[in-house]
């Protein structure tokens, strides 16, 4: 389970792109450390779910093609709200996404100092994500199930951006 703190309360449920929480530091409890936001200079693709998006046909597992579809539509939402807030962030790095032996995806996010990713199994109650940092980010981790996609999308794009989206 991940806790999300905003301004001293724990926000927990779903929230919409109106009600985005802000200055967001979080905490998984079930493994990882806490997470402090780092500012990132965004450069890379202008719409970076369009390379994962085009794996979708190619899934065998309705369920898989479903979490994906709405992973991305989730994350393209998040990525044009947060651009609208921070037109400084420009473009954000391309996801990669893989079909795994399984049936399962893999999604990626990969930054020079760290990487975010998405693991859509077949039965989603096992699907979740992870973040990890290398050194220079004092090898910082979170991980959680995937329970609320824009909750865990604003947490992870507040991380990449130094918070204030």
């Amino acid at each position: 389970m991940t806790n999300f703190t905003q301004d001293n309360n724990t926000h927990k449920g779903q929230s919409s792109s109106s009600d985005l929480p802000r200055n967001i530091k979080s905490e998984d409890i079930t493994t990882g450390t806490a997470g402090e936001a780092r500012v990132f200079s965004f450069c890379g693709e202008s719409n970076p779910v369009r390379e994962a998006k085009a794996i979708i046909p190619q899934i065998q597992n309705k369920i898989v093609a479903e979490q994906l579809d709405k992973l991305l539509l989730t994350i393209s939402k998040m990525i044009e709200f947060a651009q609208s807030k921070r037109p400084e962030l420009g473009n954000i790095p391309a996801l990669i996404a893989h079909i795994d032996e399984d049936g399962a995806v893999t999604v990626e996010w990969v930054f020079p100092d760290f990487r975010v990713g998405f693991n859509l199994e077949v039965n989603p109650d096992d699907s979740g994500w992870y973040l990890v940092s290398n050194k220079k980010l004092n090898e910082a981790t979170m991980s959680g199930q995937m329970k609320n996609v824009n909750t865990i999308i604003t947490t992870l794009l507040n991380f990449f951006s130094g918070g204030n989206i």
